[in-house]
């Protein structure tokens, strides 16, 4: 036994004083938060319990704690011609879950489970902006917004919360609420959209009410009603106006109508003298711009002498008319309240600037078609508009006096025949006489338009 004891305290003697490598707390795979430093291993050294010394130590891989990830690292340390190699698995993790905010102060959600939208904020230190993937659900009189990261890394925010619908379905006309028909011609039902904050779209549950008549000039009205799940209800109406146009005197022929625009001017009443001397009668489709300031006794004298007034604009300004409906009429009535305050007459008889056939209006109209629709309504309204078959030339073509003749009386027709002319071109109204001594002679009538007179209308082109 006591050799035995001798041999165990060699043994023992031995293991403590030979040399070895001595690590403390080595761990072989370690865990980093995102974004925190990573320190290399050194506690090693070389000797015995009671005399151990530093050694070298050779480091292999990088480690970047700004990614998540596995990083490998292998640690040769060395000492008097021995080496020792230890490898080591770094993981780089996020444990750090995001922030969530949301914002409001009334919340609720819908009887059938719908939540609407909230606003929420979730940001993330590796993620970023991971707003899009909070997620929400009603858990009794709360709302619970959650959020997780990449790394599973969860945030929960609850909000008390009503379940209530206060809100109504929103309906929808398809197409505009004023259409307008002519009698005889089809309406197509073009129907309407509802949408609900609750329900969504529930167009399909539309009802509708009224009708439509086409073979009867009037005024025709239908509802579009719609009720939500909560018993919530809206409605909105479309009017469909169902129009006759004027009849016109067809009968008759060689019959010219010199018509006017954009007058008066300086050279409106020698022109006006002129058509007194051949007691021909003429329509002035007349103005209120810059160069018809000053001559509105021309428009009373017109009227009092048996000619046409019709109304052709206020402003002349094309931006302004065609930018929209209301415009266009507001600026008509404008015209038509100051011919009345001239002459008590109130005119129905109208030319657009630049005729029915413009495309310059497309310019300013955001591609509603306004002309579509103002030649539609003018009849609807009680309105008549002209455009012309007989072109003078005298907007741009020409300002040859001699040219102006020869374009009128060379296109007159066998029927009516509307000329289109300026006085405030006064190379064109110098032509009126020549043009009226060769209708004379060749058997033409000049007359002037009213509601009764044949239909010149251009094909719409907008």
């Amino acid at each position: 036994m006591v050799i035995v004891g001798i041999i165990m305290l060699a043994c023992i003697t031995v293991l403590i004083l030979y040399p070895r490598f001595i690590e403390k707390n080595f761990e072989t795979v370690i865990e980093i938060p995102l974004n925190e430093s990573f320190s290399k291993y050194e506690d090693v050294c070389y000797g015995n319990v009671f005399d151990c010394h530093g050694v070298d130590v050779k480091e292999e891989g990088e480690v970047d704690t700004s990614k998540i990830g596995e990083y490998n690292i292998k640690y040769i340390f060395s000492y008097d011609n021995n080496e020792l190699v230890r490898n080591q698995v770094v993981k780089v993790i996020d444990n750090k879950a995001p922030t969530l905010e949301v914002n409001g102060e009334d919340f609720r959600y819908c009887p059938n489970g719908k939540i609407p939208k909230y606003e929420v904020t979730a940001i993330d230190d590796y993620d970023g902006d991971i707003s899009d993937k909070v997620e929400v659900r009603a858990e009794g009189d709360k709302l619970l917004f959650v959020v997780k990261d990449s790394s599973l890394n969860e945030t929960k925010v609850f909000k008390d919360a009503r379940k209530i619908d206060e809100e109504k379905p929103v309906i929808t006309l398809n197409g505009e609420d004023k259409i307008y028909i002519e009698v005889g011609n089809n309406y197509e039902e073009l129907g309407a959209k509802a949408v609900d904050n609750c329900d969504g779209d529930i167009s399909d549950n539309i009802e509708m009410i009224g009708n439509v008549n086409t073979s009867e000039a009037g005024e025709y009205e239908i509802t579009y009603q719609i009720k939500d799940s909560s018993g919530l209800d809206n409605s909105v109406k479309r009017t469909i106006f169902v129009y006759q146009k004027a009849k016109v005197n067809e009968k008759g022929s060689k019959n010219v109508y010199l018509t006017f625009d954009d007058g008066p001017s300086a050279y409106t009443g020698e022109l006006l003298d002129v058509l007194k001397k051949y007691n021909v009668k003429a329509t002035f489709f007349v103005t209120a711009q810059n160069t018809s300031k000053g001559y509105d006794d021309m428009i009373k004298r017109a009227y009092n002498e048996g000619h046409s007034i019709g109304i052709h604009s206020y402003t002349h300004s094309y931006s302004y008319i065609y930018y929209s409906v209301d415009n266009y009429f507001e600026d008509l009535t404008n015209m038509q309240n100051k011919i009345y305050n001239l002459t008590g007459y109130k005119s129905t008889i109208v030319r657009f600037p630049g005729g029915s056939s413009n495309t310059i209006s497309k310019n300013y109209d955001n591609g509603t078609h306004i002309m579509s629709t103002l030649t539609k309504m003018l009849a609807a309204k009680g309105y008549r508009y002209f455009d012309w078959n007989v072109l003078s030339g005298d907007a741009g073509e020409t300002t040859d006096t001699n040219q102006i003749v020869k374009n009128v009386t060379s296109n007159l027709k066998s029927g009516a025949s509307v000329v289109l002319q300026h006085d405030t071109k006064n190379f064109s109204t110098k032509a009126v006489e020549r043009i009226i001594k060769y209708g004379i002679e060749n058997g033409y009538n000049f007359l002037p338009l009213t509601m009764e007179s044949p239909t010149v209308e251009h094909k719409v082109n907008n």
